[in-house]
């Protein structure tokens, strides 16, 4: 009984596994190596913030510890012994202050550089495995992360939203993220759109204002323009990701991999 049990879960395991398909399962890792990339750039941020507060903080000490060494003392017994040792000692604190002044610099060096080798390890990945390998709308990259809202707007009947809005101005191009076929529709909720068909699925775009290159595009091809057609509120570029052709599941993490650019 209990192998029985064992098998059934086992094949569970499968169908969902199937369901999910290697694109959604790309889509964490890709979540995963952003997430990874955003805390890099942090922690060298932190690295050079803690590297100018120890360097403000050591260049105060050496100031007052100059302004100590030149100090005249003129009370109390032999002024003259007392001001050379305050020399003395001031003088050794100076070279230690120094010392630590020109030790900061080598070893921040040192830590960013292991920074910047895993930023640019992380970006590598992503170039190679993200889905989209263009922005889709690359000059505007305010995406609202808005899939699953319930939309509900006058006139329109209430619906799940199935993408993310790419916010632009009337006219900007739209660009194919991939390789594959470019083809148009139009539908009263939608407006003028344009499909892309790839190897791993395909992308919907839609309240085009215009069509651009259809049939085979490249990597980067303008396929439309961002209008405001169907029923839309203001000009956006309504982005759909179907992997294997099936339903829409979130790009979220897949725009901003092929969309934000930082730097660490």
């Amino acid at each position: 009984m209990a192998r029985n049990r064992f098998t059934a879960c086992a094949l569970l395991l499968v169908v969902l596994v199937g369901m999910v398909g290697p694109s959604a399962l790309g889509v964490t890792r890709v979540r995963h190596a952003l997430l990874e990339r955003r805390e890099t750039v942090e922690l060298a941020q932190a690295v050079r913030r803690q590297q100018a507060h120890l360097e403000a903080h050591l260049r105060h000490r050496i100031s007052w510890m100059k302004r100590a060494a030149g100090t005249r003392f003129v009370t109390g017994a032999r002024p003259d012994e007392r001001r050379r040792t305050t020399v003395a000692i001031t003088n050794r604190l100076l070279v230690i202050a120094r010392s630590q002044l020109r030790a900061i610099d080598p070893r921040t060096r040192r830590r960013l550089h292991a920074l910047h080798h895993r930023y640019a390890s992380l970006q590598s990945w992503l170039d190679q495995q993200g889905i989209f390998r263009a922005c889709p709308v690359p000059d505007f990259s305010l995406i609202a992360d808005n899939f699953g809202v319930i939309v509900r707007i006058p006139h329109v009947p209430v619906h799940v939203h199935q993408g993310n809005d790419i916010l632009a101005p009337t006219g900007v191009p739209i660009l194919a993220p991939f390789d594959g076929y470019a083809s148009a529709g139009q539908d009263k909720l939608g407006g003028l759109s344009v499909r892309v068909f790839g190897p791993g699925g395909y992308v919907y775009n839609a309240h085009l204002s215009a069509l651009g290159q259809l049939g085979w595009v490249r990597t980067g091809d303008v396929i439309g323009y961002v209008g405001s057609t169907g029923d839309a509120t203001s000009p956006h570029d309504h982005f759909e990701w179907h992997p294997q052709d099936g339903p829409a599941v979130d790009p979220h993490a897949l725009l901003l991999a092929a969309c934000i650019t930082v730097s660490p």
